[in-house]
């Protein structure tokens, strides 16, 4: 087991504006998809009129009592495996939905319940891949389900899947939608692999957008429908000031339309490194991962958007599969904004796994092992001297890795040693959320971030490079942070 440690140094600080996902049942998680997801309290009982939900685990049938007297327990679906459904799934497992197949009815859900019970014992269902039990932070709008509802449907499969009683007052969740948004897009794009060793069979590139705000505004919420989803990796939208002067005689506006011109026939340019070689932005926003839904940022925080910047679009297109080369894709952006928010956010997005590629000698993760880890630090007191603020709220973590990562770790270390503030014993890249906290923690100078990702190399037999390709690896954790 390999471990390096680092010490960030401040040019390795990027600004970013802001990220965040929901789930297709959540104002605030990531996007559901598979066997259970959506949003969960861990309650496992039926809604009751405001929307609420009442314990029903464990009721038991009219069946005769045993020679105890004591009445069996007997887990049935609609007392008890539907409530759950219904809060926790069928936003996404319904018809129509995004999921690959309904669980809104009991011929449903008992042809699905083997999967559906091993699905939730591994926790890979519903899609939340930070522990949520207590010992490391606890999160709003958790869809970590407790142990004993994850029991409570093993032992309704080993009870042959009672259906009980039907009823007709459990609700159906609306899937989210963001409303009053400004929509922006993508041109419908044919991406060209760029070769390299550190997008060997990808292609990243940068589309201008001119909002025409009224002036400035925060962004509070969006979303982001790729058109393909079988060749977008990631998406992230920048604004960024045309009129500022970043040297050699070049503003933001006309080194934008120098990279442009490089390649007449195609629309936008390469961008491997946020808005293209020498273009500054103002942060980034809007950043959209596979997993990922509507967007709401922590209630009275938002992003600025300044009323003569415009956006651009980075989309980071992956053809590794054969088949995907010559598609085409044209990405929408929903983007919701506001005049004026209580408290103005940011997004840090450390990674000096990635930055070493910058050094001349990047990071190698060596081939072949079942666990290499790759351990760095944020000093906050670097962050507070750089920015000029005396103290910082974090409010919510984006872990990311790519295929090799397997597992994520980060402590808050003060003078009272280190805390646990986030865990992913499981990483699945296609399940990218941002996780905001129940409570803000409050960091000052003498406050460390240290994060730990757990690399499995056994697939391969050359050493993995830090990288923006699909088959590089980054060790990335967002901190989104208001001052």
């Amino acid at each position: 087991m390999q471990r390096t440690t680092i010490r960030i140094a401040p040019w390795t600080l990027c600004l970013l504006t802001a990220l965040a996902s929901q789930a297709c049942g959540d104002d605030s998680a990531g996007d559901g998809q598979a066997a259970t997801d959506g949003d969960s309290d861990g309650s496992t009982g039926a809604p009751d009129p405001t929307g609420t939900t009442t314990a029903t685990t464990g009721t038991t049938t009219g069946e005769m009592a045993d020679e105890t007297g004591e009445l069996p327990t007997v887990v049935t679906f609609w007392q008890d495996v539907a409530p759950v459904l219904y809060e926790s799934c069928v936003t996404c497992h319904r018809e129509g939905g995004a999921a690959p197949f309904a669980l809104t009815t009991y011929e449903d859900a008992s042809a699905w319940s083997v999967a559906v019970a091993a699905s939730v014992q591994d926790r890979t269902m519903p899609p939340w891949l930070v522990t949520d039990d207590g010992s490391c932070g606890d999160f709003r709008h958790s869809r970590w389900l407790p142990q004993e509802t994850i029991d409570m449907i093993a032992e309704w499969v080993d009870q042959g899947t009672p259906e009980g009683d039907p009823r007709d007052d459990l609700v159906m969740p609306d899937p989210p939608v963001l409303a009053d948004a400004t929509e922006i897009s993508t041109p419908n794009f044919t991406p060209e692999i760029q070769g390299g060793d550190l997008a060997e069979f990808d292609e990243y590139r940068c589309f201008l957008v001119t909002p025409k705000l009224a002036g400035d505004r925060f962004l509070t919420g969006y979303s982001v429908t790729p058109g393909n989803d079988a060749i977008v990796h990631h998406v992230l939208a920048m604004p960024v000031d045309p009129t500022l002067d970043v040297g050699g005689g070049f503003t933001n506006g006309t080194l934008m339309k120098y990279l442009d011109d490089q390649s007449p026939e195609r629309e936008g340019w390469p961008c491997f490194g946020e808005a293209g070689e020498g273009v500054q932005t103002s942060g980034i926003p809007v950043v959209w991962a596979p997993g990922q839904g509507v967007v709401e940022f922590p209630e009275g925080t938002g992003l600025r958007i300044a009323e003569q910047e415009q956006i651009v679009i980075q989309v980071h297109y992956n053809l590794a599969t054969a088949g995907n080369i010559g598609m085409s894709d044209q990405t929408d952006i929903q983007l919701r904004l506001e005049e004026s928010v209580e408290r103005e956010a940011f997004m840090f997005l450390p990674d000096p796994f990635l930055d070493s590629i910058f050094s001349g000698s990047p990071i190698e993760l060596p081939p072949g092992e079942e666990s290499v880890e790759y351990t760095w630090e944020f000093p906050i007191a670097q962050l507070l001297s750089w920015m000029g603020w005396f103290s910082v709220d974090l409010y919510g973590v984006f872990p990311h890795m790519h295929e090799y990562g397997q597992a994520m770790h980060m402590e808050i270390v003060g003078d009272a040693g280190a805390e646990c503030a986030a865990d992913v014993p499981r990483w699945d890249f296609n399940w990218q959320l941002q996780y905001f906290y129940e409570q803000e923690r409050t960091l000052t100078a003498g406050d460390v971030l240290r994060v730990t990702c757990d690399f499995n190399t056994t697939g391969t037999d050359e050493p993995v490079l830090p990288g923006w390709g699909t088959n590089n690896e980054m060790c990335l954790m967002g901190v989104y942070m208001v001052p």
